[in-house]
Formats: structure tokens, C-alpha cells, sequence
């Protein structure tokens, strides 16, 4: 931690600027959190900071953490106060027993997570901060694997991804080294942990108006679709995976019992969407049971309203948690779904929120390879 305070309740603050003064000093430093004595560190690898002794129990100790976070707080900081930002760093607030990396003019609770943590505590620190009216602002602070077609986004940083008009489903990361943020925009799941998508630089060198209107102007490029010609070759990889990898799985156990062979389902079963990441559940699984428990109930003629196949699609998928997202986002891919239902013939939305049936979705009695 860069930030700590005395006996009288004055604050410090280590740069390499006065650390000379801040060892002059005969006062003892001491924890904002926790109150226990703090050692000064001025080491050749990482920047001048405060860390609690050995042994302590404080959950702010800056023990273990690296030298990308402490560079990226600091940088931050500088930014943001160069711009006329009210700004403290590793502000501690008392009522919630939380540490924002960054307290941004009073209200903006930023943190730079640059390790993997559950799902679960983002969440509970994202609430934390919400209860005392403070907006929460997570900036990703581990590298993005690229490879010649996409980008590779593990789950922890899946957690991170998020939406607006102008730049789609988008993913800010922020590398302090090269003082500047990076932002992946208009992503388009490819499958697994993989993302199309289009890259945008932002360096500190821009005020944050400017970074904004940049984001605003971007501009994605042509989303990627199925092509029908690869539905075949598609579901002989799914059996391939499923036979050797899932053979005992629930889904496997489920389609067993109902008569159906996986190679033998719809076509339109099993379709990768682009927003296919909101939810854990693979696409054959949950476009299954809405085909078993849903679609195939239904006579060719007959209508339903979005509302019935909502509930079921809630029923049969795991949504992903992620941090700038309300409950009902998983189900911007149930309507891709039924939008690619829509051009397939099977399906015509007949006014908002009500469908008809044109067509069944039918098992494929004879195999068709290649065909």
C-alpha cells in the first residue's frame, strides 16, 4: 500500500520523491485499516510502499502484492488528478470495511484487479460499495492472450465484459506499463473461451473526455454468422466431444432416456450464437430441453407468447455472473436464438412478444453426412 498514517492521524503518502523525508521521520506508520505498524519498503523492484510485519492478519496487507498494481494505482492516480479528479489512493471506508484501490471524487470506487478472485467476492464488494451509494468501476488488470483470429478470455475475465449502445459488448484492461488502457469492443463469442472483436488503444496521454468520445466513435466490424454449409461438420465434432469428454454427463444421461441420439437432433439444435458466453450452459444443451420440453410440445400453427419460453429458458441455463449486468441479460441470447429461429422458417414473431410456429423442428431420422 502507498497510503499510510501516524499516531496523530496524519496521512502519508510513499513516492519516490520523498522517500528520504518519510524515513527522516521518528513517528511510527501505521495501517488506515487495521491500525497495526506498517514497514517502509523501498526496494529496487518495486515501488517505495508501506507493508505490514510478518504474520499480520490485516486483509489489506500489501504483502504479495505485485508491482503491476502498485504501478497501476499509482498511475491512475496521477491521471486522474492531472485532470482536476479529486483523488485518494487506497481510500479506506469504515462503514462497509472495504479498501478502494482509487476513491474518485467521492463517489467512484475504482479498483485495479489484476488477480483472480471468485466470482463470488467481486460480487459482494460490487454490493458493498452499492449499499453506501459509491459506483463501483473495475478495471482489469491481466493481459489478454491474442492469436491471429481472436482473443482468448478466461472465465475470471468474462467477468469484466461490458455493454453499451455504441461499442456492444466490450472489455476495458488496463496496462500500466505502457500507460494505457485497452479496450476490445463489438465482441462476438466464437466459441469456448474464444472472442472476435475489434481493438481500440486509449493512452494516459488522453484526458478521460477524450477517451470517451474515442469509445463513442467506435466503430465494429461485420459480426461473423453460421453458415449452413458448416451445420454437418459442427454436429460430427459435437458427438466426437461429447462421446469421449461428457459420455456420463447429466445432458448425455437426459438425451439417453428420451429415445434421441445426439447426432440425430435438429439441425437448430446445438447452434453457437454469438452471445452464447452470458451463459455457462452449452448450446446444445439448453437449445435441447427447449426443443424436448418446449418447442416440440407445440403443433405447427400454434402460437406462444415470449414470456412461456422465457421461463423455460431461465429453467435450463446457468447465467454467467458478471459485474455490469442486470439478471435479465442472459436472455438477450435467448432472443438471438429466436431471431435465428426466425430465419430459419421455423418461427415468425406475430406481434411484440407473441410467436406462431411455422414448422417442428425435426429429428433427423437418416443420417446426412455431407450432404
Amino acid at each position: 500500500m502507498f497510503t499510510a498514517k501516524n499516531k496523530q492521524g496524519d496521512y502519508f503518502t510513499a513516492t519516490q520523491a520523498n522517500i528520504s523525508h518519510l524515513k527522516a521521520k521518528q513517528d511510527s506508520f501505521l495501517c488506515p485499516a487495521c491500525g497495526e505498524e506498517l514497514i517502509l519498503k523501498c526496494g529496487d523492484i518495486k515501488l517505495p510502499h508501506f507493508a505490514h510485519k510478518q504474520g499480520a492478519r490485516c486483509r489489506f496487507s500489501s504483502e504479495g502484492e505485485t508491482r503491476k498494481h502498485l504501478l497501476g494505482k499509482k498511475e491512475l492516480c496521477r491521471w486522474l488528478l492531472y485532470q482536476g479528479f479529486e483523488v485518494k489512493l487506497e481510500s479506506f471506508l469504515q462503514a462497509i470495511h472495504r479498501q478502494a484501490d482509487l476513491l474518485v471524487d467521492g463517489q467512484y470506487a475504482v479498483e485495479f484487479q489484476c488477480s483472480t478472485i471468485p466470482t463470488s467476492q467481486l460480487l459482494e464488494r460490487t454490493n458493498d460499495y452499492l449499499s453506501e451509494r459509491f459506483i463501483p468501476v473495475w478495471l482489469l488488470g491481466q493481459d489478454i492472450i491474442k492469436n491471429k483470429f481472436s482473443y482468448a478470455f478466461s472465465n475470471f475475465q468474462q467477468c469484466f465484459i461490458r455493454k453499451s449502445e455504441e461499442l456492444g459488448y466490450y472489455l476495458l484492461f488496463f496496462q500500466p506499463e505502457k500507460r494505457r488502457i485497452e479496450c476490445i469492443h463489438h465482441l462476438v463469442h466464437a466459441g469456448s473461451k474464444y472472442f472476435f472483436g475489434e481493438r481500440l488503444l486509449l493512452p494516459l496521454t488522453l484526458p478521460l473526455s477524450e477517451m470517451k468520445q474515442k469509445m463513442r466513435a467506435a466503430k465494429g466490424g461485420k459480426q461473423k454468422k453460421y453458415q449452413p454449409h458448416h451445420r454437418e461438420i459442427e454436429r460430427e465434432r459435437l458427438c466426437y466431444y461429447y462421446a469421449k469428454y461428457k459420455s456420463r454427463s447429466h445432458f448425455m444421461q437426459e438425451l439417453y432416456h428420451s429415445g434421441f441420439s445426439l447426432y440425430h437432433l435438429p439441425l437448430q439444435v446445438g447452434v453457437q450464437l454469438s452471445k452464447q458466453f452470458l451463459v455457462h450452459t452449452a448450446p446444445v444443451e439448453w437449445q435441447f430441453s427447449l426443443w424436448i420440453h418446449f418447442f416440440d410440445r407445440l403443433e405447427a400453427g400454434e402460437s406462444f407468447a415470449y414470456k412461456a419460453i422465457a421461463e423455460r429458458f431461465r429453467a435450463c441455463v446457468v447465467p454467467l455472473k458478471v459485474l455490469g449486468f442486470h439478471e435479465e441479460e442472459a436472455e438477450e441470447l435467448l432472443k438471438e436464438y429466436l431471431l435465428y429461429l426466425e430465419e430459419k422458417e421455423i418461427l415468425v414473431e406475430i406481434s411484440s412478444g407473441n410467436y406462431r410456429l411455422l414448422r417442428k423442428m425435426k429429428w433427423r431420422q437418416t443420417p446426412q453426412i455431407f450432404s
